[in-house]
């Protein structure tokens, strides 16, 4: 490392109490909050995707009013009139209090909608069924409550299930009260069925493996819950009494009673072996009165754990399929979605389909049978059309990539979100702090520019005379005021990063499908507007060039001391046609963040701290791109010393002087956020924000529980703060800029 002899770093051992004695040099940022705004729609990413840990989670539910209800992993619960897209309400549900964790925010339950229950149903309230999945003791539980119109939460169950014991059930007759409840048990013996081949792909070694699997020792049979039909002579003369029904091996996962009762539909899944968590799906149709059974199979190997497939009454005669498919290579699910597809009941027939890499999970069709809802991407719930399964319109919108623009002194600036719109599009807008669409520069209109895809990444130059907006396989430059001014196609690439430097550079980190790896790629902005390709030194392997690029190349190294020794890195730096203007000795990994002028550059490396294990303190400072001259470092440690908790560095200001940090812990399952905290790192102490920051923006992420994980970023002005919680954007005014 290049350090001047009175810059040499504190040593990594420091007895504790002086760690703690560094730690509490803090002094007070004022930082005031200078507006909000709400974009309408659920948190992306917020629903779950098929193979995600746990599956998907929440739903859709049409209310008994033809309004439309869907509740994400957050608990966020949205009421829409889907004649126009409009929200009706929005709030938080929590299960009642007497449900085990009920608000424990790490191992909590989940909520999934499941229609709702009529009024006039003896022994239950009407309104919103809401089912509970948790763990107490170690032991998997399952519950229901319903949300009435008022707000209460009365638990029970109408029409209670489990995975030992799966029942369905329907109400014949609004307000009528008459249920049916159809149920499986376990039998002893069950009809044999032809043998079947299944074929898997072992992605470590290529290898293909064809199995035929043996029929397991025990059936199921289907219990077909007595009816009253409906017709003319006594109601004796048309009672259906109780029947049970032998199924052919395999697992139950679904038992759906038609509308009016004449028919079940049972979800089979065939497994190639126990435990195996996908397998050969077939679908069982069932004639209550006589007991007629009609079976036929869906395509494709079904991928049943953590996919949640689905079997829905489209009236009496089809029925609305949605299952994940298991991809050979991976293991996972094809494209994160599930296979939808109208059928015929009676034969399998598909009406249409729409294949699993659209995205979509989950199929719940109206009550007359028109229209159906689902959810895209995890983010966006839509409804179509029955008819011919296209896209009609989405509830809401979801941000997927978000900028802070420079505002002025009177104003808390803009922000430029990239959103997805539903029906697999996506748009790119400006808000105020009220969330309303602005123009930016010279403009009268409100602007927003709509893409063919969700974007995948969202830059601006510093002026926000430039947007850059990537797709899969396509870029897009754009100007201030919406207008397009080029577009390069990227085919098989997608841009997960993507930066300007003050000197007009736009790189960008780059999956190539093809290749299987990543590459880095930069465009020059030039005179006339528009972006030419600039050619980067090829990178020798283990090495990648920080963002973003400017006249200097930052080029991050890393190798293994031994085939199991500790991660080192070191940084060099090039010009743009490869020459080295200087290197650091190799060390301990360290993180590299340039400033947007890339005349400074912000080093971070985890410290180890004395008693300790899994824990470490952060060490910050900053190097002069140009000599490599290092400021003497700020050393950090978390606020709690638990196993797997540390500190991360989330943005470097424009002023080359403070710095945001998350304070997180986790595992390799889910994880917990503790909040932002922020650094000046020319005087070498933490300065202390608000509440709002900690323990405002503290939760627990992922492991079944997909919610929004909130971000922070510096505006290009230096006086502003935006925090991104999921939908919702959140100012802060504060001092960052040079000089401060």
């Amino acid at each position: 490392m290049l350090y001047a002899p009175f810059m040499r770093p504190l040593p990594l051992l420091l007895p504790l109490l002086m760690l703690g004695q560094t730690f509490a040099q803090t002094t007070t940022a004022p930082v005031l909050p200078h507006g909000a705004a709400q974009v309408i729609g659920h948190a992306a990413g917020t629903f779950g995707q098929a193979g995600d840990i746990g599956g998907p989670v929440g739903g859709v539910a049409w209310g008994p009013d033809g309004t439309a209800y869907t509740l994400d992993g957050a608990q966020v619960l949205y009421r829409w009139n889907v004649s126009t897209g409009r929200s009706l309400s929005r709030q938080t549900v929590w299960p009642p209090a007497s449900v085990p964790g009920a608000r424990d925010p790490v191992n909590g339950p989940r909520l999934f909608l499941d229609g709702t229950v009529p009024e006039g149903l003896p022994g239950s309230a009407s309104g919103l069924l809401v089912r509970v999945t948790g763990v107490q003791n170690a032991r998997p539980y399952r519950t229901a409550f319903v949300l009435t119109s008022d707000g209460r939460r009365v638990l029970g169950d109408p029409c209670p299930s489990s995975e030992a014991v799966p029942r369905g059930c329907t109400v014949l007759g609004r307000g009528a009260g008459e249920r049916v409840q159809d149920r499986i048990e376990v039998g002893q013996t069950a009809p044999p069925t032809p043998p079947l081949e299944l074929t898997f792909k072992n992605p470590a070694t290529g290898e293909t493996i064809t199995t035929r699997p043996a029929p397991p020792p025990d059936g199921s049979r289907l219990v077909l819950g007595a009816l009253v039909a409906q017709g003319q002579g006594s109601a004796e003369s048309r009672r259906i009494p109780s029947s049970t029904v032998t199924l052919p091996r395999g697992e139950v996962l679904r038992v759906v009673p038609s509308p009016d009762g004449s028919r079940t539909a049972v979800l089979r899944l065939v497994l190639p072996r126990p435990g195996w968590g996908a397998g050969a799906a077939y679908v069982d149709v069932v004639q209550r009165k006589g007991g007629k059974r009609v079976s036929w199979p869906l395509p494709g190997i079904t991928l049943a754990e953590d996919a949640a497939p689905d079997l829905r009454w489209v009236g009496n005669s089809r029925l609305l399929t949605a299952t994940a498919l298991q991809d050979s290579a991976t293991g996972g699910a094809v494209g994160g979605g599930q296979a939808v597809a109208l059928r015929d009941a009676l034969t399998g027939r598909a009406l249409w389909k729409l294949p699993a890499t659209a995205g979509l999970v989950g199929a719940v069709p109206s009550p007359d049978g028109r229209l159906w809802l689902t959810v895209r991407g995890g983010s966006v719930p839509e409804v179509r059309r029955i008819s011919d399964g296209q896209f009609v319109r989405a509830l809401g919108r979801a941000v997927v990539a978000w900028l802070p623009l420079s505002g002025s002194a009177a104003s808390s600036g803009r922000a430029a979100v990239a959103l997805s719109v539903g029906g697999g599009a996506g748009a790119l807008s400006l808000l105020d702090r009220a969330g309303r669409e602005v123009p930016l520069a010279g403009g009268r209109a409100r602007w927003r520019f709509a893409v063919p895809g969700v974007p995948d990444a969202l830059a601006a130059t510093a002026d926000a005379g430039r947007f850059a907006l990537a797709l899969p396989g396509a870029l897009y430059l754009l100007d201030s005021t919406g207008r397009l001014r080029q577009t390069l196609p990227l085919p098989g690439l997608r841009l997960g990063a993507l930066s300007f430097s003050a000197g007009g550079v736009l790189s960008a980190r780059a999956n190539d499908a093809a290749l299987g790896g990543e590459r880095t790629l930069a465009w020059q902005l030039g005179t006339g507007g528009q972006l030419r390709p600039l050619p980067l030194p090829a990178l020798p392997e283990g090495s990648r060039y920080s963002l973003p690029v400017f006249s200097l190349l930052l080029r991050e190294d890393t190798r293994r001391s031994a085939v199991s020794g500790p991660l080192q890195s070191r940084l060099s730096v090039l010009n743009l046609a490869g020459g080295l203007r200087w290197q650091e000795a190799w060390g301990p990994e360290t993180a590299t963040i340039s400033s947007p002028d890339g005349q400074t550059v912000l080093r971070a490396r985890g410290v180890a701290l004395p008693g300790q294990t899994e824990v470490q303190a952060l060490k910050l400072w900053l190097t002069d791109a140009r000599s490599g001259q290092a400021s003497p470092p700020l050393t950090l440690s978390p606020r709690a010393l638990n196993v797997y908790r540390g500190l991360g560095v989330v943005d470097f200001a424009p002023s080359r002087r403070h710095v945001l940090l998350t304070e997180q812990s986790g595992d390799g399952c889910g994880g917990m956020l503790y909040g932002v905290r922020l650094a000046d790192l020319r005087t070498r102490q933490e300065l202390s924000l608000p509440a709002a920051f900690g323990t405002g923006l503290t939760r627990f992420v992922g492991c079944g529980h997909p919610r929004p994980v909130p971000q922070v970023a510096f505006a290009p002005d230096g006086r502003h703060l935006l925090i991104r919680d999921g939908n919702t954007l959140r100012w802060w005014a504060g001092k960052f800029g040079a000089g401060q």
